[in-house]
Order: structure tokens, then C-alpha cells, then sequence
């Protein structure tokens, strides 16, 4: 058993979507858990990206506003508030602040966790080491904006 602080500032290597304002971290994977995910993010005003979701996710925005459309409708979400999504539904985020923030807790059983590939390997994700307080959401895969 193991008890973690975890913090925005623990994410070591931020993912950027293309070239959008969105950035993307995780700070608990399954390099260091067998089945729970933690990822922090952020956007920009009216930055946005695709994602099926991979795992039944729990999405908590912490700064900001963030709007995530699906065929099931639009959910906008404030600081404080929660949107609750399921795996496989494709989803459109969209910050609706500058330095929107949002914290994604998903939980995979055993049997998805051997199979999950990391959703941050997508090509259109690139890797920016050293970033300090730039984040937003998770996406698989990532695909420009037209």
C-alpha cells in the first residue's frame, strides 16, 4: 500500500495536440499503477482536440471552463464541477477560458490495463520536456484541427 501527493507540478513531460493550446500530463500511469490513471491538462480560449476515451474516465475541471461535446449532446463544466465519460464515446474538448484546467482519473480492470496501449503515443502528440504549469486533456488519437 502507497499513499501519493500529486500535484499539476509533478508532471514531468507535458504532450501537446498538434499545434493547438492543449497540453497534456500524466502524473500516475500504469508504469506506476496497475490500473489507475491520472492525468492533468490544460487549454487555451477556444482550444480544442478529439478523444475516444479509452476507459471509463472521471474528468474534474479545476480552473477555467471546459466544454465536451459528443453525439450525446454538450456538457460545459466550471471549476469544481465533474463530467463523467465512458470508454469508447468520441468526445470533443474545447477550452472555453485561457489556462482551463481539468484533472482525468480513469480506473482500468486488470484484463484492459494488459491490453492498453498509452493514448499519448498518438502521431499527432508531441513531447515537450521541462514545460512547468501547461496542461489539459487526454485524446486518442489526436487529430489536427480543419
Amino acid at each position: 500500500m502507497s499513499v501519493h501527493h500529486l500535484t499539476i507540478d509533478d508532471t514531468t513531460t507535458w504532450f501537446q495536440a498538434g499545434d493547438r493550446n492543449v497540453f497534456i500530463g500524466g502524473v500516475l500511469d500504469l508504469a506506476t499503477s496497475a490500473a489507475l490513471r491520472i492525468r492533468f491538462s490544460r487549454y487555451g480560449r477556444g482550444a480544442a482536440h478529439e478523444w475516444i476515451v479509452t476507459a471509463d474516465e472521471a474528468l474534474i475541471v479545476t480552473k477555467g471552463v471546459l466544454t465536451v461535446r459528443s453525439e450525446a449532446g454538450t456538457q460545459t463544466a466550471a471549476a469544481g464541477e465533474v463530467v463523467s465519460l465512458t470508454k469508447g464515446t468520441r468526445v470533443v474538448f474545447r477550452g472555453e477560458e485561457d489556462g482551463t484546467e481539468a484533472v482525468v482519473v480513469s480506473y482500468m480492470t486488470w484484463y484492459d490495463a494488459q491490453r492498453a496501449e498509452d493514448p499519448l503515443d498518438g502521431e499527432d502528440v508531441r513531447p515537450l520536456r521541462g514545460a512547468t504549469r501547461l496542461a489539459p486533456s487526454l485524446g486518442l488519437p489526436l487529430r489536427k484541427e480543419a
